[in-house]
């Protein structure tokens, strides 16, 4: 009697084992939801598109789901509180790990919630002054800096965002003193300075490529990792001296607990489908790069600089109360 109750219950783990690894090696079944914690825009279109090329070769479609508010920490929020079986997975960018938890009290953990699956691509940030302003050259702009303490004001898209935090940065290492003026967006930024209510804004070649064309708009310093193809001319931060930048990947995560398998099926999906010519042709349009970074990559990336990103925080006086 216990030898056939012993042999009912090994099949009966057997049974579970092999239904648990057929479910996995099955991976998709339904359809995924996609959670962009952000409205229309850049971000939104870039996950889109990866998205609607994704889903040929997942074979289920990838429903993408728009919970934006609260600097991308309600969409984060919903995707790390989710079931980790693959279903529910989100897009963020790096702001979301490195500024957001330091910045206000999140209901998760980024060092212990998240799972990362893997980066997709990655817009610059450019340090521009209109084209009548007596600056033509990034020395010129810290000479003024360092003799007129608070006068030269700069646009940015928001208080503590990636453009903020690195222009800040330069002034701490600088030793001086500027005057940083929030918008709600970087369009209004961008304005802002066009206008002459700023001297300057620090915003993406999204939003500034346009209007240095038109001559209204001088770059005078790349802020992210490499040169601008369009303004090839211009000098990156790190080519100043600096040791830190802008720079900002928008990746794709999944919550604690996601089975290996299915992270790494949707890293080699979405890896593949970065070579499609609908997502290469979106970047193009919005003048964004799209370097591929695995999950074990782009995870070691951002913890490298959480620690940094909370001093200087805490430095500015932005830190979570």
């Amino acid at each position: 009697m216990r030898s056939t109750l012993r042999i009912s219950f090994m099949v009966s783990l057997m049974i579970l084992f092999v239904s648990h690894a057929s479910s996995q090696e099955q991976y998709p079944t339904r359809p995924i939801t996609m959670v962009v914690p952000y409205t229309a825009g850049m971000i939104d279109t870039m996950t889109r598109t990866i998205c609607k090329v994704a889903e040929k070769e997942l074979g289920e479609p990838i429903v993408v789901e728009n919970r934006p508010g609260a600097a991308a920490s309600i969409g984060m929020n919903y995707v790390l509180k989710s079931k980790p079986d693959g279903y529910t997975i989100g897009s963020t960018t790096t702001t979301s790990y490195i500024t957001t938890p330091h910045t206000q009290k999140v209901p998760y953990n980024v060092l212990t919630d998240v799972t990362d699956i893997m980066a997709f691509c990655r817009y610059n940030q450019i340090l521009c002054v209109r084209t009548d302003a007596p600056w033509k050259t990034y020395e010129e702009l810290i000479d003024y800096a360092k003799k007129n303490p608070g006068k030269f004001k700069y646009a940015t898209p928001g208080v503590g965002t990636a453009q903020h935090i690195c222009i800040e940065q330069i002034a701490m290492k600088e030793g001086i003193k500027w005057t940083a003026i929030p918008f709600k967006g970087g369009g209004e930024a961008v304005l802002a300075t066009l206008g002459g209510h700023t001297d300057g804004v620090g915003m993406s070649s999204i939003e500034t490529s346009a209007h240095i064309k038109a001559g209204k708009l001088r770059p005078l310093l790349v802020l992210t990792d490499s040169r601008l193809p369009d303004f090839p001319e211009i000098p990156t931060i790190l080519e100043k001296g600096y040791h830190f930048t802008a720079t900002t990947y928008v990746s794709v995560y999944g919550p604690v607990g996601l089975p290996e398998s299915i992270r790494q099926r949707l890293e080699e999906v979405f890896k593949k489908v970065m070579s499609d010519p609908s997502f290469i042709e979106a970047a193009r349009r919005f003048q964004i790069e799209i370097p591929y970074m695995s999950g074990k990559e782009y995870s070691a990336y951002w913890r490298s600089k959480y620690d940094e990103r909370g001093k200087i925080i805490k430095g500015l006086g932005l830190e979570a109360k």
